[in-house]
């Protein structure tokens, strides 16, 4: 219970604040004194007025001593928030019973005084608690919403930070062969492996969405060093107009699509292929295709894309729910087209 009630006393607080009790919404007040000041010489015999004028004196009274306690009470106090907001709604339903107690002219019974006093406590309740519920709703949907995004980011600084150990041997086995033998590709390669691996850990420090140029500047490090490492077999183009890169986008969306066209298209052909990368903007959509040159869609090609593909799609359903969609299918000149729709804002 200890551990449970500061958080209840501090989403309490926050929740009076921006739901602006305690008298921080002028107008509700002054129409209230406005409306009883004037109705006063001519309704103040009546039973009825007497009850709302106490009704209404109860719940601002509760109302500014709840908001009160929001402002001012230290965060380490807070536990006892709940308590103090029962007092409260004590004292207002108490001063506004008594209120209409003096008012009155009617004689009333034992048992109508504490009807009337639950009505009071009744009424202040009411109009204490629904607002105070309406942002305890909302800040813990808020929260739930940053929690969500924190665990997804978690994910991708950890999909970021794994650099898969089989490239990455094989890449540097291939830079010694390449000094070894005195290459004029050696260079090279270790500028594109730099490059990756500079512009992987930037993403991994920001941990923040990227653009369609940034994964772009990723997916070409990427190309260029299994290119090398590939020879003649790999060709690549990256067909995406300049407007387009400055529209955002996930990061690691792009490289598992065209990681997967090399694994299990270009290396297994024995002629190897090319690998297009296009994007095109639509109304509110951003499309992105990944066209496999190298061997065809088939049973076999495709026991290796579970993984990756799942992975992908958990992650477009978390970020976008049913909008982001992503499609493999075979086009009309034979070739492995991935197809990633993303909704824009």
């Amino acid at each position: 219970m200890n551990a449970i009630a500061p958080s209840l006393g501090s989403d309490l607080a926050q929740a009076l604040r921006e739901e602006g009790l305690g008298w921080q919404r002028a107008t509700p007040l002054l129409a209230g004194l406005a409306l009883f000041g004037l109705t006063a010489p001519w309704l103040r015999g009546q039973p009825a007025w007497a009850l709302s004028l106490g009704l209404w004196l109860g719940h601002a009274a509760t109302d500014g001593l709840a908001g009160l306690l929001g402002r001012r009470l230290r965060p380490e106090h807070r536990v006892a928030l709940p308590s103090l907001l029962f007092l409260a709604l004590l004292l207002g339903a108490m001063l506004g019973w008594s209120a209409e107690q003096g008012l009155t002219t009617a004689l009333l019974s034992g048992n109508d005084r504490v009807t009337r006093a639950w009505l009071h406590f009744g009424f202040g309740a009411l109009l204490l608690g629904l607002p105070l519920l309406q942002g305890l709703r909302r800040l813990r949907a808020v929260r739930r919403v940053e929690q969500d995004r924190a665990r997804l980011r978690a994910e991708l600084q950890m999909l970021q930070a794994q650099i898969e150990p089989h490239f990455l041997f094989n890449t540097l086995a291939t830079l010694r062969s390449f000094v070894r033998q005195g290459s004029d590709r050696a260079l090279p390669l270790l500028d594109a492996v730099s490059g990756l691996l500079e512009t992987t850990l930037e993403r991994v420090r920001q941990a923040e969405d990227s653009t369609l140029g940034q994964e772009c500047q990723v997916v070409e490090h990427y190309l260029s060093i299994m290119a090398l490492r590939l020879g003649g077999r790999l060709g690549y183009r990256l067909d995406v107009d300049a407007t387009l890169l400055e529209l955002p986008l996930p990061p690691l969306m792009l490289q598992p699509l065209v990681e997967n066209a090399i694994q299990h298209g270009i290396e297994p052909s024995e002629g190897g292929g090319e690998v297009l990368l296009q994007a095109e903007r639509v109304p509110g959509w951003l499309r992105l295709r990944v066209i496999n040159g190298g061997l065809p869609l088939n049973a076999a090609t495709t026991a290796g894309h579970g993984l990756a593909l799942a992975n992908l799609r958990q992650r477009l359903q978390a970020l976008h729910g049913d909008l982001g969609r992503l499609q493999l299918a075979t086009n009309e000149q034979g070739l492995t087209e991935a197809t990633l729709t993303l909704p824009l804002p």
